[in-house]
């Protein structure tokens, strides 16, 4: 049975094998880059799946919302060239993009917080480890 670490974050007091704890620590940043599915699986399995599934809605809202100011550009890109329908466009185009901005910065206050509360918990992991006596971080995690 792998060694339990039991220590305070600002989720609450935790209870983790090191093998998660290190994963939080050092590379559940870098997991989330390369594979949301993939980190959102792993997060599950050590408890933390609520966090990892805010972030990965959080960040399917933003590429949706930049999906979407794409298309607006495009579509009023093409009608340019027409000044009646410039001012149809507009008066279309306009809620959207207010709607569009106002997603946005939900999203990214959202999103803010998120990385924030996965920051302390990273932390919390880190400073947790470095009180076992004799503990090293992987050598990648340490400074030169």
């Amino acid at each position: 049975m792998p060694t339990k670490l039991e220590f305070a974050t600002p989720e609450g007091r935790l209870s983790l094998s090191i093998n998660d704890v290190q994963f939080m620590a050092y590379d559940a940043g870098e997991l989330a880059m390369r594979s949301t599915r993939d980190f959102v699986e792993r997060m599950r399995s050590i408890g933390f799946g609520e966090l990892a599934e805010t972030y990965a809605r959080l960040l399917a809202q933003n590429k949706v919302s930049v999906m979407e100011l794409r298309e607006a550009r495009e579509e009023a890109q093409a009608s340019m060239d027409n000044r009646d329908e410039c001012v149809q466009v507009a008066e279309r185009i306009m809620p959207r993009l207010e709607q569009l901005r106002e997603t946005i910065s939900r999203t990214q206050v959202e999103m803010r917080a998120n990385v924030e509360r996965m920051s302390a918990l990273s932390a919390a992991c880190d400073r947790a480890l470095r009180q076992i006596p004799g503990y090293r971080p992987p050598s990648r995690y340490t400074k030169s």
